[in-house]
């Protein structure tokens, strides 16, 4: 590899003979106007100094020389890094060559250009000198031969055309001469980097940091699938990755794209201990590559295929069509914000699309996992452990192949015998919540979903209400004299965010606290259409605690013959059970198989207590930094029938495990005193040990 600053235009761009191809695995053209902007602000300070060579640094321009370089052309160059900058110059030059079409061009400016951006001498093919496969190089090619009629004018490409075309209008107004702005950009420098086919282009690429915008993980996994293929494999290859591209990006977002990678990691290696987040997706994504062992081929054919099936998840106009009942729990689902099911879903509407299942079992399933997650919210339970529920829910299930016999079944027996944090509400629990509990929460889609659910719910005709329509308080949020005479404090305080007195309206801010009797002339049932919540309402001559929990009573039935669920008891579906161990038993955790732990709420899949007590130390470092690096300097020992260490080096340690910078901890010991270890370690961390436990595998018989 070779790096240095040179020209941009003149030593890089200009030699007659010169090909730049932008390969397949680059993103499109995604400069927008204020990155053309700032392009424009650097040639103007130049232009306006007079002073060249004064380091008008654009940033990076990395290319490696082509195996397939063509008899016609002399430099035949593959862009890594730089096209943004390299397109968005040569649509400046474009716009100045058109620019000075009025003008005396008796310094041949518009020869010049015409030197700059095509070949002469070689075939049509290679004139222009910057070629891409992207849907970018017809729009790209289409301006430089002034096809505008081709051209769509919301395009980023023609909208930075016409932000070039006023500036360097303004500058001939101001009396800049044509080659002077020419020149002015020949000032322009970057850092040429050449490649030689013994570089990684991958892990040079992945370090770069230049002025362009930011590349997503979207781009990054793309560019790691594709790279180190050959043109022709990149290819066939990019067709399977534009219908990822088509199936989940819409408006230019990657959001939906980069949702769907870390789904996909978690639904391919079963564990999601922590939510994978953009900071650490892209590297995610490339070990469980490594990690399965996968080709580029097979994987590409399998994001395919998923991201079909995720894009009916993320969207209600997605081409893939379910059963009408599914694409509705679908969208309940998305009302409610609830994605960590996702990986689950990938599962079942694979199985689905791989006539494993049929319609009914697939519309029986998804409805109940919709009816867990609307009892879960209900009732308030913690969603700290869902995601990895979740994430193991499809392998721990049909761990025994049988039960796809069973399929719905399996999934229901599995969900409705948990505990703990993952328990499925029970229908007392369910009714209680809905009766008693504060579902308004100003931040959660529940308590809208829920209201429209109790108008829609089990009606053929559906009202869809605006978008503008607020929830309202029968009782006010805060008491007039008059409501003071009819409701106690403790009460208002207590059934305010109840179910009982909530509704939909159009009228919330005329509302505000205003009589009962006014109210009512308000929350007329034709005018708000929600027959079903406000029939009650309008039938009373006040509005009292009775009334509130009276109407409770009456929705709280809709409710749960909406999202009622049946509890699967049948003998003949197995599973691997697993049995609970919290510190203070660490003695239990003698010649048991570790399925998994459990720390904050959040479950880890870990298989050995070596692992798992680095994996402990770790978290315990991240949660409280600093303390990790005291005990390692007052090289930590802890005895309990062995001697255990936590310190800088490894020596004295029988398996020694490195946490990070030379810092070990000794993992040659019991399951017992892992545990113990573990406590012990809390304590020194000043976290209370009643945050974490452990999962075993019961009905086995492990020795240490």
């Amino acid at each position: 590899m070779k790096a240095e600053a040179t020209l941009f235009v003149g030593k890089i761009i200009n030699p007659e003979g010169t090909l730049f191809r932008i390969p397949v695995y680059q993103r499109n053209y995604s400069w927008d106007e204020e990155q053309c902007k700032i392009l424009l602000d650097d040639i103007e300070k130049i232009l306006k100094s007079g002073k060249a060579n004064k380091g008008h640094f654009l940033g990076t321009m990395v290319y490696i020389e082509s195996d397939e370089n063509d008899y016609q052309l002399n430099n035949e160059y593959i862009v890594i890094d730089g096209q943004q900058r390299l397109t968005t110059i040569m649509i400046f030059l474009k716009a100045l060559q058109d620019c000075i079409k009025n003008y005396n061009d008796e310094n041949n400016i518009s020869d010049k250009i015409n030197d700059i951006l095509y070949n002469k001498h070689s075939g049509e093919h290679f004139r222009i000198k910057l070629h891409s496969p992207s849907s970018d190089y017809e729009k790209f090619t289409s301006l430089l031969e002034d096809k505008h009629d081709k051209l769509d004018e919301s395009d980023r490409i023609f909208k930075n055309y016409k932000v070039c075309l006023n500036r360097v209008n303004q500058w001939l107004e101001e009396g800049f001469a044509a080659d002077k702005i020419l020149w002015a950009v020949k000032q322009i420098e970057v850092v040429k980097i050449e490649m030689d086919n013994n570089d990684d282009q991958q892990a040079i690429f992945e370090s770069l940091n230049s002025t362009g915008l930011n590349l997503s993980n979207a781009d990054l996994i793309r560019n790691f699938l594709l790279m180190k293929e050959s043109p022709s494999k990149q290819k066939i290859l990019f067709d399977n990755w534009q219908v990822i591209e088509r199936n989940l990006k819409a408006d230019e977002s990657d959001e939906d794209i980069n949702n769907f990678f870390a789904h996909y990691i978690t639904f391919t290696d079963g564990t999601s201990a922590r939510e994978i987040n953009k900071k650490i997706l892209y590297r995610r994504f490339v070990d469980l590559f490594d990690e399965k062992n996968l080709t580029r081929s097979d994987i590409l054919a399998e994001l395919k295929k998923l991201s079909g099936i995720y894009s009916a998840f993320v969207n209600k106009d997605s081409k893939k069509k379910y059963p009408s009942d599914v694409m509705k729990y679908l969208e309940n689902l998305r009302t409610l914000k609830q994605t960590t099911c996702y990986p689950f879903l990938l599962h079942v509407f694979d199985d689905y699309e791989n006539n494993i299942i049929d319609s009914k079992t697939l519309s029986k399933t998804v409805k109940f996992i919709l009816c867990y997650i609307v009892r879960r919210l209900v009732c308030k339970i913690s969603s700290g452990s869902l995601r990895g529920f979740f994430a193991g829910l499809y392998s721990r299930t049909f761990r025994i192949q049988e039960n796809k016999q069973k399929y719905y079944e399996a999934i229901n027996k599995f969900i409705s015998t948990q505990f703990s944090n993952d328990v499925m509400p029970s229908d007392e629990k369910f009714r209680d919540s809905l009766l008693n509990q504060d579902i308004y929460g100003k931040s959660s889609p529940l308590c809208r979903f829920i209201l429209e659910e109790i108008e829609n719910g089990s009606s053929k005709e559906v009202i869809v209400f605006d978008k503008k329509l607020s929830i309202e308080h029968i009782m006010p949020q805060n008491l007039s004299p008059e409501w003071r005479r009819a409701v106690s404090n403790e009460d208002h305080e207590k059934f305010l965010h109840t179910l009982g007195n909530l509704t939909i309206t159009g009228y919330n801010s005329e509302l505000g606290n205003r009589s009962f009797t006014e109210k009512k002339a308000l929350i007329d049932s034709k005018k708000s259409k929600a027959v079903i919540l406000n029939s009650d309402v309008l039938n009373k001559e006040s509005w009292t605690v009775e009334e509130i929990k009276a109407r409770a009573g009456r929705l709280a039935k809709i409710v749960m013959k909406l999202f009622k669920t049946e509890k699967i008891n049948d003998p003949d579906l197995k599973f691997d059970y697993l049995a609970k161990i919290t510190l203070d038993d660490a003695s239990m955790a003698t010649g048991q198989y570790l399925d998994s732990f459990v720390f904050d709420g959040n479950e880890y899949k870990q298989n050995t207590f070596a692992y798992m007590l680095v994996d402990v130390v770790k978290l315990l470092d991240e949660q409280k930094p600093g303390i990790l690096e005291e005990l390692a300097r007052e090289n930590y020992s802890f005895t309990s029938g062995e001697k255990i260490y936590l310190k800088y080096g490894s020596d004295s340690m029988k398996n020694p495990k490195e946490i990070r910078d030379k810092i070990f901890i000794d993992t040659g010991i019991s399951s017992e005193n892992t545990m113990k270890f573990i406590a012990a370690l809390f304590k020194r961390f000043d976290i209370s040990k009643s945050r974490f436990y452990i999962f075993v595998k019961t009905g086995t018989n492990k020795q240490d």
